[in-house]
């Protein structure tokens, strides 16, 4: 998928999941009854501690705790490339990981979830260290994070992308 399709697909999830976030008992129009606003501030809450217990995997696991965050079919946009699936998210992080400096942490600051309670994303901003020309380098920037509950439940990374500060 081109940079420009994922990024329109991101826009209309986050305007989705923002027009739900305090809707009560509405249709959703596919004639489902979408959650009261008591479920929908559950489901806001378990996106942020979502999001912060895939930060600790990724600093206690590394490369596993990232990739296993992710949809089979996920996403993520690094440097304005799209990675597509496991194996391309792996092809894309692998370098990271294999930097003896680096640490990546992040925290989440704004979730939304859809109406229909199946979507939601999460914003925050992140911190990296990775090795330099002449040592290790600190970077900053905001990310935005799209999720999908799955069927137990558990809510998984469909798409990601992070915009170094400055940027």
């Amino acid at each position: 998928m081109k940079r420009g399709g994922l990024l329109v697909a991101v826009v209309v999830t986050a305007a989705a999941c923002g027009n739900g976030a305090g809707s009560q008992d509405q249709a959703d129009g596919s004639g489902t009854l979408a959650a009261d606003s008591a479920q929908m501030a559950q489901f806001r809450v378990e996106l942020i501690e979502a999001d912060r217990e895939f930060a600790a995997a990724v600093r206690d696991r590394g490369l596993g705790a990232w990739l296993s965050a992710f949809t089979p079919s996920g996403m993520m946009i690094s440097e304005g490339t799209p990675h597509a699936g496991q194996e391309g998210i792996r092809q894309a992080v692998l370098p990271w990981f294999a930097d003896s400096l680096f640490a990546l942490t992040w925290e989440p600051t704004l979730s939304a979830v859809s109406r229909s309670g199946d979507l939601g994303y999460t914003i925050g901003s992140y911190e990296v260290t990775a090795e330099g020309d002449s040592g290790p380098v600190t970077g900053s920037g905001t990310y935005l994070t799209v999720w999908r509950r799955q069927s137990d439940g558990t809510w998984k990374v469909e798409a990601d992308i992070g915009n170094p500060a400055g940027q």
